[in-house]
C-alpha cells in the first residue's frame, strides 16, 4: 500500500543540478518571523513516515494516539531534550522523500564497528529506483543540527568517512541484509545485493551519500522574508558549502548537499520537543 507523504513546507530557493547535487529549503516567513513553530508542526506530521511500518501506518486511521506515541518510543532514544538529533534526521528524512522521491528501507540503522567498538548510526537508508540507470540507488544518509554551519560541515564529513570504508561497508552489508523482507518493492533485487554471494562492489557503486546540514545562519536570523537578496545570500553560501564537501569527499562517492539555514536552532527544538512530550 502506497502512503502520501506530508504536504511540502520546505521550499526550495535554490539548487545546483550538477553533480554533487546541492539544494537549499526554506519554511518561509510569515509576519516578519522564520516559520520555526510551522516547521515543528511539519516534523510532527512526519514522525510516522518516519518511525513506523506500513501496517501500524494504517493504524493511524483509527489509532493515532497510540501510533504516534510509538513512532515517538521509537525514534527517541533519551528522555533528555538537549541530547537529541532527530530534529535532524526527520529534516533529511523529508528532504530526500520529498525533493527526490526517495523510498524508505531500514529506519536508523544502528551497528557497532567491531575494529573501534563504539556504535556509529546512519540517519537514513533509503532506495532511488534511477530511470537513466534503470537500477537501484542506495541512499545512505548523515544529518547534523548545529548553531554553527563549519562545524555541522566537519561533523558531518567525519560522520560519513566510513561510508567508502570496505570493512565498515561489510558490516553494514551484513546488518541490513537479514532485514530484506519478501514482499516489498525490489525484494528481489535486494535480496540479491544484500547476499553474501554479491560482491560488495555491487553496494558500493550504488551507495549515494545525502547530508543534510541545518545550521543557524545569520542571514536567516536578520532577514523578514524571503527576498531576492536573501536567496542570493544562501544561493552563495550552498556553492561554498558544495566545493567544500567536493574537495574532501572521494571523487568517486556520490554525494547530495542539503542545506537548511536556520533563524535559531533552540527555537526550532524547543518548539518541537512540545509537541512530542504528551507521546513519551
Amino acid at each position: 500500500m502506497a502512503f502520501p507523504i506530508p504536504a511540502k513546507l520546505l521550499q526550495r530557493i535554490c539548487s545546483i543540478s550538477a553533480p554533487p547535487i546541492s539544494i537549499a529549503v526554506c519554511p518561509d516567513f510569515e509576519s516578519g518571523t522564520w516559520r520555526y513553530k510551522q516547521l515543528a508542526d511539519h516534523l510532527l506530521d512526519w514522525l510516522p513516515d518516519v518511525a513506523l511500518r506500513p501496517n501500524e501506518r494504517e493504524a493511524l486511521l483509527y489509532e493515532p494516539h497510540k501510533q504516534l506515541a510509538r513512532a515517538c518510543r521509537r525514534l527517541f532514544d533519551t528522555d533528555d531534550p538537549r541530547r537529541r538529533g532527530e530534529v535532524g534526521e526527520i529534516l533529511l528524512h523529508a528532504l530526500c522523500r520529498q525533493e527526490f522521491s526517495t523510498e524508505p528501507f531500514v529506519a536508523r540503522l544502528f551497528y557497532k564497528m567491531r575494529t573501534n567498538d563504539f556504535v556509529t548510526s546512519v540517519d537514513v537508508v533509503h532506495l532511488l529506483y534511477n530511470d537513466d540507470e534503470d537500477d537501484l540507488e542506495l541512499w545512505l544518509g548523515e544529518a547534523k543540527l548545529y548553531q554553527d554551519l563549519d562545524q555541522a560541515k566537519y561533523a558531518a564529513l567525519k560522520s560519513i568517512a566510513p561510508l567508502w570504508d570496505s570493512e565498515f561497508l561489510h558490516e553494514m552489508k551484513a546488518l541490513i541484509g537479514p532485514k530484506v523482507e519478501l514482499g516489498i518493492k525490489y525484494a528481489e533485487k535486494l535480496t540479491w545485493l544484500f547476499s553474501e554471494e554479491t560482491s560488495l562492489d555491487q553496494i558500493v557503486d550504488r551507495i549515494v551519500i545525502p547530508i543534510c546540514l541545518a545550521a543557524d545562519y545569520p542571514a536567516t536570523k536578520s532577514a523578514s522574508s524571503r527576498t531576492a537578496a536573501y536567496i542570493a545570500e544562501i544561493d552563495n553560501e550552498l556553492q561554498k558549502t558544495r566545493t567544500w564537501f567536493r574537495e574532501r569527499v572521494p571523487v568517486d562517492v556520490s554525494i547530495v548537499c542539503m542545506l537548511i539555514p536556520m533563524d535559531d536552532k533552540t527555537k526550532l527544538e524547543t518548539a518541537f520537543n512540545e509537541r512530542i512530550r504528551a507521546y513519551l
